[in-house]
């Protein structure tokens, strides 16, 4: 009789004890970060004839970011590169890309980029204490710095989410800045990646 009560409470306590083995197994299983991201150099680019578009405010000048990516799993999600953002120290800004490009034998390949989408805004998603963002407009040009079409209105670019297929790429993020900028921080989503400047 003790012998049977001792089972049948052997059997219950392995029954209230089995969900809480389960879930802590499933906490152990937490998946690692896609991607190692890491700052280079900087251009400070006063050259316009050497990027495909042009700013509404003239005043604004190119600051082009060399960002290092190196994939760490087979199965990484598309990368957003509207999560990245340079801030300005001095203005207290949160300064969103315009543009991303890559070179190919000492030349700029830039990818695409689309009129901003305001039903799906990635790069507000991760406002900084203390910041204003600041999204400059841009036009599209033709070889001689002109507009491409009269009646096309600057507008904010949204650069596309990729699929990173190699194991590590480097690209160049295009920021807007005042022509006195001297230092900065890099964010990818609300994390500092690096620290940026320009020296006059």
């Amino acid at each position: 009789m003790l012998l049977q009560k001792s089972t049948f409470t052997f059997v219950i306590l392995l029954v209230f004890m089995l969900p809480v083995t389960l879930v802590s197994a499933q906490t152990d299983s937490i998946p690692k970060e896609d991607y190692n991201i890491s700052i280079g150099k900087s251009i400070h680019n006063k050259k316009l004839w050497s990027q495909p578009y042009r700013y509404e405010d003239k005043v604004l000048q190119t600051l082009s970011v060399q960002v290092n990516i190196e994939k760490l799993h087979r199965k990484a999600d598309e990368l957003d590169f509207n999560l990245f953002a340079l801030t300005d120290e001095e203005k207290k800004w949160r300064i969103r890309p315009v543009a991303i490009y890559y070179y190919r034998t000492d030349r700029k390949i830039y990818l695409k980029s689309k009129a901003d989408n305001r039903n799906y805004e990635d790069f507000e998603k991760y406002q900084l204490d203390g910041y204003t963002d600041f999204e400059a407009k841009t036009y599209k040009t033709n070889t001689l710095g002109i507009k491409k079409k009269r009646k096309e209105k600057p507008t904010v670019q949204s650069l596309d989410k990729m699929k990173i297929s190699g194991s590590k790429i480097t690209y160049y993020l295009d920021f807007p800045v005042r022509p006195v900028f001297d230092y900065g921080k890099v964010y990818f989503k609300d994390k500092i990646i690096g620290y940026t400047g320009v020296k006059h």
